[in-house]
């Protein structure tokens, strides 16, 4: 697919979080989509996080937690309330809560897909895409 102007979305499991499979399918279909993306994998820490929203500026983080042991809600919080920008124009990301371990958090404005299929669907609106990412749903 052509570049596209839009900031990648970023994809993360939170801090003490080694499954990122689910993660993984979901890049790789927001990837066959051509959908930016930058993919951080297991356990990453706060400040890798953070600092990766402040600096791309996405329309969309999600977060993976496999167990509610390593859902945070704090940093749930702390990243939708991350703002990037010159100030009268500052942008924030629509939150992403991906996984089991989110199942008693809860995170005002957060979306929270209970599926793959819904998680493209919810991010197409996110983004605002023109061809929503569930119009054209991987194979």
């Amino acid at each position: 697919p052509a570049p596209s102007p839009a900031a990648p979305l970023v994809l993360a499991c939170v801090p003490g979080e080694q499954h990122c499979l689910p993660l993984e399918a979901l890049s790789a279909a927001l990837g066959e989509l051509g959908v930016p993306q930058r993919m951080f994998g297991a356990a990453v820490p706060v400040e890798a996080v953070s600092a990766a929203v402040r600096r791309t500026g996405p329309a969309v983080v999600v977060l993976w937690s496999q167990a509610r042991s390593t859902a945070s809600v704090p940093l749930a919080r702390h990243i939708a309330d991350t703002r990037w920008g010159v100030r009268g124009a500052r942008g924030r990301p629509v939150v992403m809560l991906g996984g089991p371990g989110w199942a008693g958090p809860a995170v005002r404005g957060a979306l929270r897909p209970a599926t793959l299929r819904e998680a493209l669907t919810q991010i197409g609106r996110a983004r605002g895409d023109q061809a929503n990412c569930s119009a054209r749903k991987p194979d």
